[in-house]
């Protein structure tokens, strides 16, 4: 009987400044509705994880096992995945995630220009913040899922 050939997943890595609450929702939202893509966050300047976006997943019933705080350069060490497409989250990142794209040379990276819900001081506010940007990232996700699936 001969077996099928095994199709990779894309790798996505979704980045933002802190790694704490945006790309965190979007790795974990990513984990749950894209299934052949491999989903990965950092941050430019990796802080704590919000728990603000954390109370915001488990209320959307979306599993945060394994999520971490990581910074970019995790992701250019020898062993680290290989990361075919890097999304860009928020603004006033971009010339470190385009120097990162072409370090370890990814398909594509894409820019999107979401609310910084972190930049907001009162924790009611961020979850409010977090909740509102759930269906975008939703359909942004979505749509990279159909975009990047392929195979070798």
């Amino acid at each position: 009987m001969r077996r099928s050939p095994i199709r990779p997943r894309a790798a996505i890595l979704f980045a933002c400044r802190d790694n704490g609450g945006l790309s965190l929702l979007a790795e974990a939202l990513a984990h749950g509705r894209t299934p052949h893509l491999r989903a990965f966050s950092a941050g430019v300047q990796p802080g704590p994880v919000d728990l603000a976006a954390v109370e915001c997943l488990h209320s959307a019933r979306i599993p945060v096992d394994g999520l971490s705080a990581k910074p970019l350069e995790v992701f250019s060490l020898p062993g680290a995945p290989r990361i075919d497409v890097v999304v860009s989250l928020v603004e006033g990142i971009e010339a470190e995630m385009e120097s990162f794209a072409r370090r370890v040379r990814c398909i594509a990276h894409q820019r999107w220009r979401l609310d910084d819900a972190a930049a907001l001081a009162d924790p009611h506010a961020r979850r409010l913040a977090y909740r509102r940007l759930l269906p975008n990232l939703v359909s942004a996700i979505s749509e990279l899922g159909r975009t990047h699936a392929f195979a070798a």
